[in-house]
């Protein structure tokens, strides 16, 4: 099996050791501001366990269907029509994390708790990075990243 061949069956695995590395990353970025206010500490903590947990379950379900499934490929989750039983959980993981996600964020003041936790909500671009801090700005590129994803999760469907 050749490395390209590899990475594609095993792409929910890649998936995880990216939101690791970028968890970690987090922590690193924030450990330096909870040094300088031991109260975003607690806040700090909820946000590390709930950005493990919750960006790691649909490649979880990913590596379900690969590993017993019998999905060979990550281009399969390309093909939700198909009704393969395993993509379309995938699928519906992904569009409840978007509902939990825009309920978090909206109502149950998300963006109000990622703006006051620095290097929470960061964009790099060349050799420069912002960070959101505001809640309204977080709350609207949610919703520019969300119709994205609804574009794209719509073109897989009927393309």
């Amino acid at each position: 099996m050749n490395p390209l061949d590899l990475i594609l069956r095993y792409f929910w695995l890649v998936a995880i050791a990216f939101t690791v590395v970028n968890f970690f990353t987090f922590k690193k970025t924030a450990k330096k501001h909870i040094e300088e206010n031991h109260e975003l500490e607690k806040g700090y903590s909820t946000l590390f366990r709930g950005y493990l947990f919750w960006m790691n379950i649909p490649w979880v379900i990913m590596g379900v269907g690969c590993t017993i499934g019998g999905i060979p490929s990550v281009w399969y989750y390309f093909r939700p029509r198909d009704g393969n039983p395993y993509v379309l959980a995938w699928f519906g993981c992904v569009f409840a994390l978007w509902i939990l996600g825009t309920f978090w964020l909206f109502f149950r003041g998300g963006a109000e708790i990622l703006s006051r936790h620095p290097g929470a909500i960061e964009f790099s671009y060349g050799w420069k990075t912002k960070e959101l801090t505001n809640p309204a700005a977080i709350k609207v590129v949610w919703l520019l990243a969300l119709a994205g994803g609804v574009f794209g999760a719509a073109m897989m469907w009927y393309m």
